[in-house]
């Protein structure tokens, strides 16, 4: 996923920081928009435990 700007993101009411996590990188993830997965490339993670890789790194 290329990021153009940094746009600020904060936790949601009623969610945890993982779950907000969890949700906006499956945003960036959806198929229809990266061709399947295949635009999906990550550094220093998994795409499948980004979210849980992050929130381990806050603490």
């Amino acid at each position: 996923m290329a990021t153009t700007r940094i746009i600020p993101m904060h936790q949601n009411k009623g969610k945890t920081i993982k779950q907000c996590l969890s949700d906006r990188l499956d945003y960036g993830k959806n198929p229809d928009k990266t061709e399947g997965g295949e635009l999906i490339s990550c550094f220093a993670c998994e795409p499948d435990t980004a979210d849980a890789e992050f929130a381990l790194s806050n603490n």
